[in-house]
């Protein structure tokens, strides 16, 4: 009985000592002991590398998606307001309202009726925000029409 507890003890040492020199080491990184919350964070971006922020890296791509998703800022990182590029796919739905693919790889569905909104595949069209939260699609000839972005 004696033998099990102490094959026990040295089993649960075993496992129990690397997790504790684990998180020595942890608490051992030189940024761990810097007290002011930005200078700490300073230091750790500075040893490992700051990560890329989705938002600030391309905008553009971002543009035309829910805002929930997306969020708002203001001055030099501001999501833009209008995105210029061609269409590569056209497609007409049942309604006759139709759904563009961009060179941008952008997805804009029509969502109203406008006989006079024709567009073309090849043709350079202007998607900029309109009154609302809503979206329009403007032509080569400055017809525009609601649009709301699928992908």
């Amino acid at each position: 009985m004696r033998t099990r507890l102490i094959s026990i003890a040295v089993g649960v040492a075993i496992i129990v000592c690397p997790a504790t020199s684990f998180a020595a080491d942890d608490a051992g990184h030189p940024c761990a002991r810097v007290r002011d919350d930005k200078d700490r964070l300073a230091c750790y971006d500075q040893a490992f590398g700051k990560p890329a922020d989705s938002v600030t890296a391309a905008p553009a791509a971002k543009f035309g998606l829910p805002e929930k998703e997306v969020p708002r800022k203001s001055g030099e990182n501001a999501a833009p307001t209008s995105v210029v590029a061609a269409i590569t796919s056209l497609s007409r739905q049942r309604d006759g309202k139709f759904v563009v693919t961009l060179d941008n790889a952008q997805v804009w569905s029509q969502t109203e009726i406008n006989s006079q909104a024709d567009v073309q595949v090849g043709d350079a069209v202007t998607v900029r925000r309109g009154a609302l939260s809503s979206y329009l699609l403007v032509t080569k000839a400055g017809i525009a029409t609601r649009v709301r972005r699928l992908k």
